[in-house]
């Protein structure tokens, strides 16, 4: 019975392509207010109101509704050879964030909606920069990668499943938020599993600089491509050891988006 219900899971995150869940930006930003400092809080709330989780989905509508942003490369993080920032425009998440935290720095030189624009920008591109979908390393083929999801040791009505055309941005985009069940899965429920498997590591992921953190999350995503270009295809058993790195680069995000806004919004 749990081969098939992992089966039917496996089978449902691609059906579902198309469907951006917020879910887990909504976890991130959970834990994060669960860090902020007092201030720090106050003015969250004040910026963004009192329910801290609705800017999750804060870029994606401007885009959509064609305001300010023009592009999805906003959502991408650009590293060189060695895995440091290689940006040469604001086409750029770190660039963004930096942009970002300048304004939220200097947050009483600038009016309400500005700043408010600007600690939403830092929530979702701090989340998305952990998202390994939406990096980007020299020399590497990442978000165009195409590979064989081989889940052949699962059966459905005692028959074996066959492999199947899967893609990079798939698998951190929709696979994962999937298998948590976004139906019944509330974020509620995704960021106490956050916390319960790595509330242990926060002060280590809270440490180091925006830029030490591209390089950190550069180094996971070239780790998880080379064991993809090795195989040249994810059986089921190597897609589950990779969900405990998905849930830390949440992990991650929260921790450090907390960090990024007590330290800058004062």
């Amino acid at each position: 019975m749990k081969k098939i219900i992992l089966a039917v899971l496996l089978i449902a995150a691609t059906l579902s392509a198309k469907a951006w869940s917020t879910n887990h930006d909504k976890a991130v930003l959970l834990v994060a207010s669960q860090n902020y400092t007092p201030a720090t809080r106050a003015l969250v709330t004040e910026y963004v109101g009192e329910d801290h989780t609705r800017p999750s989905n804060h870029l994606a509508w401007h885009r959509r509704n064609g305001r300010h942003l023009e592009t999805e490369g906003w959502h991408t993080l650009h590293l060189d050879a060695n895995l440091q920032p290689a940006a040469k425009d604001a086409n750029d998440a770190y660039v963004q964030i930096e942009k970002a935290l300048e304004i939220v720095r200097n947050h009483e030189q600038h009016d309400k909606a500005t700043v408010s624009f600007a600690i939403q920008t830092v929530m979702n591109l701090v989340i998305d920069m952990h998202n390994l979908s939406n990096v980007k390393i020299e020399g590497i083929p990442l978000s165009g990668t195409d590979f064989q999801l081989d889940i052949s040791q699962c059966t459905v009505a005692g028959r074996p499943i066959k492999t199947f055309k899967y893609s990079w941005k798939k698998l951190w985009t929709h696979r994962y938020p999937t298998f948590h069940g976004n139906a019944v899965y509330s974020p509620q429920m995704w960021s106490e599993d956050i916390v319960c498997m790595y509330g242990d590591k926060k002060e280590e992921f809270s440490k180091g600089t925006l830029k030490e953190w591209c390089t950190d999350i550069g180094t996971y995503t070239k780790g998880v491509h080379a064991v993809l270009e090795k195989e040249g295809r994810f059986i089921h058993k190597t897609v589950q050891e990779h969900e405990p790195l998905n849930m830390a680069c949440l992990a991650r995000a929260a921790y450090r988006i907390a960090v990024l806004l007590n330290e800058n919004l004062k």
